[in-house]
């Protein structure tokens, strides 16, 4: 019986962190800060249904587990490669790089555009 208490705390903390990441909208129209905290929530869906993978039972819950795992793996790869494009810049500046022929090629809006 305690699977079922653990279950239910499970999906009230993975909820609520799902409706923090949708309430965003399309992240590729955020504002960089915007966008990092979504990021960061992301992160941290992801490990909380990580963590409580071995409540899943069963081979379809099982399956169905390691696709949200994935799909959550491919949303913070791409919400990290707006970070790059975000930073880019500043980093490029930092090391004294801005000045550089074809440094501004780097990153661009057509960069942002893609995802």
């Amino acid at each position: 019986m305690l699977a079922s208490p653990a279950k239910i705390f499970a999906s009230t903390v993975l909820d609520k962190l799902w409706k923090r990441v949708t309430r965003g909208g399309n992240f590729v129209d955020l504002d960089d800060e915007a966008r990092h905290q979504l990021r960061i929530t992301a992160k941290k869906l992801r490990y909380a249904a990580e963590f409580f993978s071995p409540l899943c039972m069963g081979k379809a819950e099982t399956k169905r587990h390691k696709r949200f795992i994935t799909a959550m793996e491919g949303l913070q790869d791409q919400l990290g490669s707006l970070n790059d494009l975000a930073t880019a810049p500043d980093m490029l500046s930092k090391l004294a790089l801005s000045g550089v022929p074809g440094a501004g090629d780097l990153v661009s809006a057509a960069d942002k555009a893609r995802f």
